[in-house]
This record gives C-alpha cells, structure tokens and sequence, in this order.
C-alpha cells in the first residue's frame, strides 16, 4: 500500500472512531487549546458593545516574567460577541511607555500607525502569545490586536474552523469601528490561524497579509506524497477546511508568505505554493530561512525576520498613505533589497526578553498521519502542553517561557 493510500486509510479508521462527525475529526487533530494562561475581569460596558476587562496571568511562570508584565500594563483587552454568539477576549497592545509616536488604540483618534491583526497558531493562546505582540509593537512600531479563538483561553465555546473564522471578523470589524482604516489593518496569520487570517484577507479589506508557516488547507497537511494520486486531501476533499490555496488567489493586498525550510509540522511546499499562488500584483518576495522549522522562525534570526517583515510593513504604509508602490517581484523566494534607512526599526536586538512560543505541536502527530498511523490525532485532547521554565536568552535577567518542549 502506498503512504497516500495508508494515509487515507487511517483517516477513514479516525472518521469512524469519531462517531463519522467530520466536525469533530477536524478538531481533534486541528486544534489543542492549552491550559489558559490568563484570565479576564469584565469590567464595564462600552458603548461599541464590547466590555473591557482587566488581564491577569495565571500562569506562574509568565506571572514572574517581567517582559510579560510589561505586555499586560501595554494592552487593553475587549470582551467581543462573534456572529456564532460566542464570547472572545481581544488584547490591543502598543508601546505605551516610550511611544510618541500618534496612537490607533480606541479613543485615540489617530490614524497614523498600522494595526497587525494577529491569529495565534493552535497549540498556544494570547496569554502566551503576549511576548511577541509587544516585541512586534517595540521593533515595528506598530500596534498588535491579538484574537482569541473560541474554546481558548478565557472565551466561551468549542474551537473550530467555523468559529475561528467568525472570531477574527468579529475582532477585524471591532479595530474598523474604533477609526482604524482597513488599508493600514495587516491580517497575520501563524500556523494554523493563517486559515482564518486569509478568510479574512480574501472576503474584507486589508491593508496587507502575513503568512507565517501556512498550510495549504487543513488536510492538505497530511498528505505524505502531495503530486500523487489518493491523497487524503483527494479522497476527504468534501471534509477539508481552510482552503488557502483557493483564498489566496482572491486576495487584493500585498502578501507576504514566511515559511521555514526544515518545518517538519507544515512542510516547506505549502508556504511556496501559496506564495505561488498570489496575485501577481499582490506577491511579495517570501522569507524562507533555510535552517527555521516551524516554531523557530524568529529564534533562528531574529535581526533578519524583523528586517523582512519591517520592509513590508514599510509598503503597507506608504500604500495607505497614498504612495504608489508595487511589491518587488524579484521573485518567490529571493528577499527585496532593502534598506536600513528607510524602514522603522528598533536595532537593539539585546531588548528582544522572549523565547518564541510553540505555536504548533511537536508530538508528532501530522507526521503519523502521513505514514498511516492515526494514535496521535485521535488522543487529540488539546490539553497536551504545558508552562516550562527554559534557560534565558542573551541579555535576559529570567527564564523565558514557552509551550511545550524543543529538539
């Protein structure tokens, strides 16, 4: 029996396992909602019909981790109601302390600075994910809306595709309504949640899309031999879900696809066939580091991801300042020449106090799918990760923390 067709078979074994519910497969195997790391205290009523609320750690480690207490005194959290009826927290995180430069946050009244609207991958939540928001605010000079999904964190509900999708609008119409203009909102999407970041990119407007470590579609993940027949992603083709090959090709913003050349979660090939698949006028040259996996991206290179992302970031702007500009087509996966000059970017690598959270799972279990072994996803839980305390990186006075283990 060939890999495509072993593959296919422990799908069906797991199709039957679940009751024959392809609700329920796909989220036994998509999403794996940790233990909270946070909590939130609703507070008062806004008159936009969100509730703001007060975030507090309940994680020990991230409690004694003063990067993360300075993310949670630069953010303000939202209580939103998602067209499904579920209940999400949203964090706006901006630099606070040392920006002067004009705000976006709500009642700012300022239209100057761009908004990343960040979708988490499926093994971590915005509690975690902190730490990177307000590193992007620092090195980008930007503000991060973090989305939680339904079933994470502090939300009510049950994770799914369905639910994701709705959970990102909800927050995307939110940022609309506090005076942001949707050409300076860029949509960014890690891992799992570049399904609904493109769902998005590809029905609203956005000033620019980020891709880090998409896959191509939710069972296209799991197909072991992709340019042969009786792949899974074939015969479960009326099941699969986050269709981002198809989503791409309606985008209308600047796309920019991040993808590690040793992810061995997400393979290298999704990320170039979706960067294929843009537009042509929308296709920005990608970043593929040769030596990052998928869940040490920013890790492996941390002045160059920042350089990447910065330079397109710089686009975004001048896009919606009404600079005519065009991507660089210099190719999928040759990087645009860019200058240090012209970009805003903090260089001071050593206030970089986080390590990159595992934003998807290291057990494993997409590549037992692939060789026709279905244990790891049909245990799918979504509670398999755990807070571990790691040695700190250069110039910390702390330990870092991230979720789950590393090789």
């Amino acid at each position: 029996m060939g890999a495509n067709c072993a593959a296919s078979v422990s799908i069906g074994c797991l199709f039957c396992c679940q009751g024959c519910n392809a609700e329920k497969l796909r989220n036994a195997f998509t999403f794996l909602p940790p233990q909270s790391s946070y909590m939130v205290e609703e507070e008062t009523d806004s008159s936009d019909g969100s509730r703001k609320g007060s975030f507090q750690y309940v994680s020990d480690v991230l409690k004694k981790f003063a990067f993360y207490q300075q993310a949670a005194r630069n953010a303000d959290v939202h209580v939103l109601r998602t067209s499904r009826g579920e209940r999400i927290p949203i964090v706006w995180v901006r630099n606070k302390e040392v920006n002067s430069a004009p705000s976006m946050a709500p009642g700012s009244g300022r239209k100057s600075r761009l908004v990343i609207l960040h979708c988490h991958g499926n093994a971590t939540d915005i509690g975690v994910m902190m730490g990177p928001y307000f590193e992007m605010c620092k090195q980008l000079g930007c503000e991060v809306v973090g989305v939680e999904y339904s079933g994470y964190g502090a939300s009510t509900g049950l994770p799914s595709s369905s639910n994701t999708l709705a959970d990102v609008e909800a927050a995307y119409n939110f940022v609309v309504s506090q005076g942001v203009p949707a050409e300076r909102i860029v949509v960014y999407g890690q891992s799992v949640g570049s399904g609904p970041a493109l769902g998005l990119a590809s029905r609203k407007l956005v000033g620019g899309l980020v891709l880090h470590s998409p896959l191509l579609s939710g069972i296209k993940v799991i197909d072991p031999q992709p340019n042969k027949c009786c792949k899974p992603s074939c015969v479960y083709s009326c099941f699969d879900f986050f269709h981002n090959d198809r989503a791409m090709k309606s985008v209308t913003c600047p796309a920019f696809v991040i993808h590690g050349c040793a992810d061995e979660i997400i393979p290298l090939y999704h990320g170039v066939r979706l960067a294929q698949a843009a537009p042509g006028h929308c296709r920005w040259p990608g970043y593929f580091p040769p030596e990052a996996g998928h869940n040490d991206i920013v890790e492996t290179n941390a002045t160059e991801y920042f350089m990447q992302l910065a330079a397109f970031m710089r686009n975004v702007r001048e896009r919606a300042d009404g600079v005519s500009t065009e991507p660089p087509c210099c190719g999928i996966g040759k990087p645009a020449q860019i200058e240090m000059g012209d970009m805003s970017l903090n260089q001071d690598r050593e206030e970089m106090r986080y390590i990159e959270p595992v934003v998807g799972p290291e057990d494993g279990r997409y590549e037992q799918l692939r060789r026709g072994y279905g244990g790891g996803a049909a245990k799918a839980s979504g509670s398999a990760r755990e807070l571990q305390s790691v040695p700190p990186i250069a110039g910390a006075q702390e330990p870092a923390p991230w979720l789950g283990s590393r090789s």
